[in-house]
C-alpha cells in the first residue's frame, strides 16, 4: 500500500513529526479494518435476532392498549416475567398496604366504640384491648395477619365488628401468602443459574459426520440435575430484500427449519457428558455453505429438555452468525477417559472441558467435497 502526499507548505520539525503521526495512525487503522473478509462481515451484519444468552430481542411497536390489556389480565404470569428487584417491590407493597388498611380500620373501630377516648369507664370492656394509638392498632393488625398470637393487645367480644374485621383479614392474610410462596418458587425454579448450567459451544462448524456434509454444535451440562428427553432443532434465518417495494429498508425473514440429532442419528440427545449434535445437509452442499456464510444468515438452535430433579420443561437457545460457522472444521473429541486418582488410588472418568470449544481441521472434508459431485 503506497500513500502519497503533496504538502503545500514548508512545515516545521515539530509540525511535521505531529503530522506524520496522525498519518501513521490513519494508514494503520485502514490497515486493521482490512484485515479479514470475515471481520468485515461481522461488523456489517445485522444485529441478532436472539443474542448470546438466548434472549429474543424483538420489541412489538406500536400495541394498542387492548393488546397490552391482555397480557395484563393474567398478573400470575406478569409477575414472573418482572426481575427480582420489581418483584420484591411488588410484595412489599403488598403486604404494607394490607397492615395499613385494617390497621385503619382497627383504629376506626377503635375509636367509634370510644376505647380512645380518656373518659372511658373502668369496667368498660373495650373493644379491642390495649389498643390506643395508630401504632398499636397497626401492630394489632400485623398480629392478627401472620396469626404470632394474640397477647398484650387482643379482641373482644364486646364489638361484633371488630370480629368480623379478623374474620376477613385472617382469609386476606393467607391468599396474600399463598400467592406470594407460590411466585417465588416458581421463580425460583425458573431461575438464570439452571439455564446457565447448559452450555452452548462458541462456535459451529461444517464438516463430514456419518459420511455427509453435517453441521455441528457442541452442548454440555455443567449442572448436577440430568437433563432428559432432550431435542435439538434449529433454524436458519435469513434476511431478503424487498426490491419491488418503494422502501429499501424493507426486509422479510426467510427461514428454514431443520433438526438436530445425535452422533448415533437418534432424535433423543443423550446428554451424559459434552456431546456433538448434527444436522445432516440434505440438498447441495456448496449452495447451504454459501448461505450459512452469508451475511445476512443467523442461525439459531434451540435444545428442549426436562430437568429430572424438577421435571420442568426447558427450552434454551443460541445463536449463530456467518462468521462463527467454521468450514470444513471438526469438534476435537473430548469423551470421558477412565483415570486414577492418585491420592485416593480411585478411577472415574473424567471429561476436558477446557477442550470443550476446540476445533480442528476435518481431514476427510476436503477428500469428500472433492470427489462429490457438490462442487
Amino acid at each position: 500500500m503506497v500513500v502519497r502526499f503533496h504538502l503545500s507548505k514548508q512545515l516545521s520539525n515539530r509540525e511535521f513529526e505531529s503530522f506524520y503521526n496522525l498519518m501513521y495512525k490513519h494508514v494503520l487503522l485502514q490497515s486493521k479494518s482490512c484485515n479479514t473478509a470475515s471481520k468485515r462481515d461481522a461488523k456489517s451484519a445485522p444485529s441478532r435476532l436472539v443474542n448470546r444468552d438466548g434472549k429474543l430481542q424483538i420489541c412489538l411497536d406500536q400495541l394498542s392498549l387492548d393488546t397490552r390489556r391482555r397480557y395484563l389480565k393474567n398478573p400470575f404470569n406478569t409477575v414472573l416475567d418482572l426481575k427480582w428487584r420489581w418483584t420484591i417491590v411488588i410484595f412489599s407493597v403488598g403486604f404494607i398496604s394490607t397492615w395499613l388498611f385494617f390497621a385503619i380500620v382497627y383504629y376506626l373501630l377503635a375509636l367509634i366504640h370510644g376505647d380512645l377516648s380518656g373518659d372511658r369507664k373502668e369496667n368498660e370492656i373495650p373493644c379491642l384491648q390495649n389498643v390506643k394509638s395508630f401504632s398499636s392498632a397497626f401492630l394489632f393488625s400485623l398480629e392478627t395477619q401472620h396469626t404470632i398470637g394474640y397477647g398484650y393487645r387482643n379482641p373482644s367480644s364486646e364489638c361484633s365488628g371488630a370480629v368480623f374485621v379478623v374474620y376477613i383479614q385472617f382469609i386476606v392474610g393467607i391468599a396474600v401468602q399463598c400467592v406470594t410462596a407460590g411466585i417465588i418458587v416458581a421463580k425460583l425454579q425458573t431461575g438464570k443459574r439452571t439455564h446457565n448450567a447448559i452450555m452452548f459451544s462458541e462456535l459451529a462448524c461444517v464438516g463430514i459426520c456419518n459420511n455427509s456434509v453435517c453441521l455441528m454444535v457442541r452442548i454440555g451440562n455443567a449442572g448436577p440435575s440430568e437433563l432428559v428427553n432432550v431435542k435439538g432443532s434449529g433454524v436458519i434465518i435469513e434476511r431478503l430484500k424487498l426490491e419491488e417495494s418503494g422502501d429499501s429498508n424493507t426486509e422479510a425473514l426467510s427461514e428454514t427449519v431443520v433438526e438436530f440429532v445425535s452422533d448415533s442419528g437418534s432424535s433423543n440427545i443423550n446428554l451424559l457428558w459434552p456431546a456433538v449434535i448434527h444436522c445432516q445437509i440434505k440438498e447441495n452442499a456448496k449452495q447451504m455453505i454459501k448461505r450459512l456464510q452469508s451475511v445476512r444468515t443467523e442461525l439459531i438452535v434451540v435444545l428442549e429438555g426436562v430437568f429430572d430433579s424438577t421435571g420442568r420443561n426447558v427450552q434454551l437457545r443460541r445463536s449463530f452468525l456467518p462468521h462463527e460457522i467454521e468450514i470444513g472444521k471438526q469438534f476435537v473429541d473430548i469423551s470421558p477417559q477412565l483415570v486414577k486418582n492418585q491420592q485416593t488410588n480411585a478411577y472415574c472418568h473424567t471429561v476436558d472441558i477446557d477442550g470443550f470449544d476446540a476445533i480442528q481441521t476435518d481431514k476427510l472434508w476436503e477428500r469428500l467435497i472433492s470427489s462429490s459431485g457438490n462442487d
